[in-house]
């Protein structure tokens, strides 16, 4: 343990780290590509429906993620520590929590379909396509909430590869089952949630298989997985309540921000979909860096070297700083060429050319404040500011900026769409400062 926390080891253990998750990232972007790619050879209702359905997905996905997330803090930190009984504690109340919230999602698509997608759109064909992909895809909720509470313990013990695998797994499976569903059988929207719920069961068969072929560490009997007590459930909720509260209110947030795109028309709706599923595949090097990042640093928070984690802080920001960069200048060649992949209007096609071009040069800020907020502050437990942050940048810049553009000022949908990017400036300027301040450098276990 100690060799791995040396100086010489730094780059070394973060390369180690950040390739797998930027595979896995780069995967996980692949099947949302793959989706959105095979959907909209279906025209703009098709892919429109899907869309503005897993924005529904999205805020459910960001609470999963803030859920994992506030336990990966515990669970690195208990690595660094070597405390399994700890690392089994948490994984079990974090697996309670995603399941719980997988149940809330399920409960309200079955219900009322209809309403949920009624918030993004005024296009009735749209609302149709959208209930029918739903109604079909909400049993991967549950099987997804088991998969990122595996991935987010593997990440935390430094098994960064094994999510890496079996994401591969779901992406190929995703592939051929789009093309039997939607093409072959002529399910069309329908087809391509059966082909989602399928990759999805097959990751979550071959992740099993996995951990107990491997006989990892994070195995133990059920029981050992529910042995909390009061106190150790307080501590747990001390420091993930924030997090979990800052996913749920930010994906709300983003949700709202999508909802106000309605008033630009289904075809500025179109190209912001495609534009945040390029998006993802040029934010995944970043994303990575972030998150091997918040490993590293809860690993050695964990060990106690807390002048340790300040240095490897510094050196994260400015690895981040020089990728996003790079990624930047790749997304402006490419984004003509990506573009054309598309099978949709002219108009929908210039729109997303304009906004990536946004993206591109927004890049820097978003993977930036990743590192910072996701990969710095939450691994020593500094939640509570990084939730008041995301919520305010959101809720006080992001859905005013998004309203004021879309239904307001009635603007062009690229230019909404870059005054409601500006929140990531702003964030980056207090999520910067709050690191410089050294609060967030302290050992949970």
């Amino acid at each position: 343990m100690k060799n791995f926390f040396s100086d010489k080891g730094f780059f070394k253990n973060l390369f180690l780290l950040i390739i797998p998750i930027i595979f896995q990232e780069l995967l996980n972007s692949s099947v949302n590509l793959v989706d959105n790619f095979m959907i909209g050879q279906l025209g703009e209702v098709a892919i429109t429906s899907v869309g503005l359905a897993n924005q529904i997905f999205f805020v459910f996905n960001l609470i999963l993620f803030g859920i994992n997330s506030g336990a990966s803090v515990f669970v690195g930190q208990f690595f660094g520590k070597g405390d399994f009984n700890g690392i089994h504690k948490v994984m079990g109340l974090g697996m309670l929590l995603s399941l719980l919230n997988a149940a809330i999602f399920v409960i309200a698509i079955i219900f009322a379909p209809e309403f949920l997608m009624s918030l993004y759109s005024k296009d009735t064909a749209v609302i149709a396509e959208g209930v029918n992909y739903l109604k079909v895809i909400c049993p991967a909720y549950f099987v997804i909430a088991f998969i990122m509470a595996i991935n987010a313990a593997l990440k935390a013990i430094r098994k960064t590869h094994f999510p890496m695998i079996t994401t591969f797994i779901a992406l190929i499976s995703n592939i051929i089952l789009n093309y039997l569903f939607i093409f072959k059988l002529g399910y069309g929207v329908k087809g391509a949630a059966m082909a989602t719920l399928c990759a999805r069961c097959i990751e979550l068969t071959s992740q099993l298989l996995i951990i107990f072929g491997k006989k990892l560490p994070i195995i133990t009997n059920i029981k050992n997985y529910f042995n909390f007590n009061k106190g150790f459930v307080k501590s747990y909720f001390d420091v993930c309540t924030p997090v979990i509260l800052n996913e749920i209110f930010w994906s709300i947030g983003i949700s709202v921000c999508n909802m106000a795109y309605k008033f630009s028309g289904t075809d500025a709706q179109s190209a912001v979909q495609i534009t945040g599923t390029i998006q993802n595949l040029f934010t995944v090097m970043g994303v990575a860096i972030g998150g091997g990042c918040g490993i590293l640093l809860s690993n050695v928070l964990g060990y106690g070297d807390i002048e340790k984690a300040k240095e490897y802080a510094k050196k994260c920001m400015i690895i981040t700083v020089v990728i996003s960069s790079i990624m930047g200048i790749i997304l402006v060649m490419l984004s003509p060429f990506i573009v054309n992949l598309f099978n949709v209007k002219d108009l929908v096609k210039d729109y997303t050319h304009k906004m990536l071009m946004i993206v591109a040069f927004g890049l820097i800020f978003k993977t930036y404040n990743y590192t910072t907020i996701v990969g710095i502050l939450r691994s020593g437990g500094d939640t509570m500011y990084t939730a008041i942050l995301d919520f305010s940048s959101v809720w006080f810049i992001g859905i005013p900026m998004a309203f004021l553009g879309a239904y307001f000022l009635d603007l062009p949908i690229y230019i909404t769409y870059a005054m409601v990017y500006s929140e990531e400036i702003v964030k980056g300027f207090f999520s910067s400062a709050r690191v410089r301040k050294n609060k967030w450098a302290k050992s949970l276990v």
